[in-house]
C-alpha cells in the first residue's frame, strides 16, 4: 500500500489523527484528513462543506487576539478555510469569536480548549466545528455555540461543552440544516434551545423559524438541569442520544415542533448526590439551584407535550387568536429507559412528522451503546466509531 492510501486508511480508522501530519496544500477531497472527516457527515447538516477546497491555516498562538490566533484566522479568512492547530492550546477568550461562511475549525489530534466564551455563527453557511472543548466557567452570560440569523449547513461534531450561564448551544432565528453529533453537554443548566420565542405573540416568527431542520445524534447529556433540548416550531430528528442524570427534566417539545425521537437512552437515579454549583447565574439576574428536584427528576425524562409554553399560550391566545397548537407533533420509537427513568412523551399526530430524507447510522439502543457514547462523545482526540448508515427513508434500495 502506498503512503497516500495508508494515510487515508489511518485517517478513516482513527477519525483524522493523521490530520496534522499529512502534506496536503489544499483542503480538497483528495486530502486524507479532509475526506476522513467529511465521510462522517449525516443528518440535516450533511451538506456542510466547511473549508472544503480552500487553504489550510494553522493557529500558532494561544492568545485571545493578534497574529497567529484563532480570532485572527477567522477574521481574515478569504474564501474557504480549513483551520488547524500547531499544538495543544488553552485559549482564554475576552469575547465571543464569530465564524464566517465556508470554515472548518478542526481540533483533531490536539487538546484545544476555549475558555470563558465561545463561537458565534451568524448568517453563515457551510461551517464545521470538530474536536474542541469550550468551558464557560460561568464567567459571563454567553453561549458556547450560537447558530443564529439565518445560518445554514452547519455541522457541530465531537465538542465538549460545559458551564455556560446562558446556553451551551442554540439554533435559532431562521437557521436550518444543522447536525449536532457525538458532542458532550455537561454541568450546565439550560443546555440547548432549538428556536426561541422573542415576542409575547408566541407565533410571530413562526414563518421564519419553522423552516429549521436539525439532527441530534449520539450526543451525551450528563449532569445537566434541563433543555436537552427544548425545541419549538421546526423539524427535528433525535436518535441515539444519551441523557444521564438531569436534575429537573430531560427534553421539551412545544408549539408545533415536528420531532422524530427514536433510539434515545434516558438514564437517571433518584438517590444521588447533587453536583450543581451553589447557584446558576441566569439571564434574568436570578440565582437558582435545582438540587431539590433530583428525587423526582427520573419521572421527567421530558416535560409533558407542550407544557413549557402552555401557560403563556393560554394567557395570550385571546389576544392573538392563535390558529396553531401549543403541543408539538411527535413520533416516538424504540427509546430506552434505564435506572429510575420513566417515559413521558407519547405519539401525537405522528403523521405530521416527516420521515428523515436521508440515510443515517441508527443503532438499537442498549446499555452497551450507552457506554460507547459515554466513552466516545466529546472532544476525544479524533477517536470515534464508524457507524454504518442503515437503509430507510431516503436511502437507495
Amino acid at each position: 500500500m502506498d503512503m497516500m492510501r495508508w494515510l487515508l486508511a489511518l485517517a478513516v480508522v482513527y477519525g483524522g489523527v493523521a490530520a496534522a501530519s499529512d502534506s496536503c496544500n489544499i483542503a480538497d477531497e483528495h486530502c486524507p484528513s479532509v475526506s476522513s472527516l467529511l465521510q462522517q457527515r449525516e443528518g440535516y447538516g450533511a451538506k456542510a462543506t466547511g473549508g472544503l477546497g480552500g487553504r489550510f491555516v494553522e493557529v500558532t498562538s494561544d492568545k485571545d487576539a493578534g497574529p497567529g490566533t484563532l480570532r485572527a484566522a477567522l477574521k481574515h479568512a478569504q474564501g474557504p478555510t480549513w483551520i488547524r492547530f500547531a499544538s495543544d492550546m488553552t485559549i482564554v477568550l475576552a469575547s465571543q469569536i464569530r465564524v464566517p461562511s465556508n470554515i472548518t475549525i478542526d481540533g483533531r489530534g490536539k487538546h484545544i480548549t476555549l475558555i470563558d466564551d465561545g463561537l458565534g455563527i451568524y448568517g453563515s453557511r457551510n461551517v464545521i466545528l470538530t474536536h474542541l472543548t469550550i468551558d464557560g466557567r460561568f464567567s459571563r452570560l454567553t453561549q458556547a455555540v450560537n447558530v443564529a440569523n439565518g445560518s445554514q449547513d452547519v455541522w457541530v461534531d465531537h465538542l465538549d461543552l460545559s458551564r455556560f450561564s446562558d446556553r451551551l448551544l442554540n439554533v435559532k432565528n431562521g437557521s436550518t440544516d444543522v447536525t449536532v453529533s457525538w458532542t458532550k453537554f455537561h454541568d450546565s443548566d439550560k443546555v440547548m434551545l432549538l428556536n426561541n420565542i422573542t415576542s409575547k405573540n408566541l407565533f410571530q416568527n413562526y414563518g421564519r423559524d419553522s423552516i429549521a431542520r436539525v439532527t441530534l445524534h449520539h450526543n451525551y447529556f450528563l449532569n445537566t438541569v434541563q433543555r436537552n433540548p427544548r425545541a419549538q416550531f421546526g423539524t427535528f430528528h433525535l436518535f441515539n442520544n444519551l441523557l444521564e442524570n438531569w436534575d429537573f427534566y430531560g427534553m421539551s417539545f412545544s408549539l408545533e415542533a415536528r420531532a422524530l425521537v427514536e433510539g434515545n437512552m434516558f438514564s437517571n437515579v433518584s438517590q444521588r448526590k447533587c453536583v450543581e454549583p451553589e447557584f446558576f447565574p441566569t439571564v434574568e439576574g436570578i440565582n437558582v439551584n435545582y438540587c431539590r428536584y433530583i428525587q423526582d427528576a427520573p419521572k421527567k425524562s421530558a416535560l409533558d407535550n407542550g407544557d413549557s409554553d402552555r401557560r403563556n399560550y393560554e394567557k395570550s391566545k385571546g389576544q392573538y387568536g392563535y390558529k396553531q397548537e401549543f403541543k408539538a407533533f411527535l413520533r416516538l420509537k424504540d427509546n430506552l429507559y434505564l435506572g429510575d427513568a420513566k417515559p413521558v412523551l407519547q405519539d401525537y399526530r405522528p403523521e405530521q412528522v416527516p420521515a428523515p430524507p436521508y440515510c443515517y447510522g441508527y443503532q438499537h439502543p442498549t446499555p452497551d451503546l450507552a457506554e460507547t457514547i459515554r466513552r466516545q462523545a466529546g472532544n476525544t482526540l479524533g477517536e470515534f466509531p464508524a457507524v454504518a448508515r442503515h437503509s430507510g427513508s431516503g436511502c437507495p434500495s
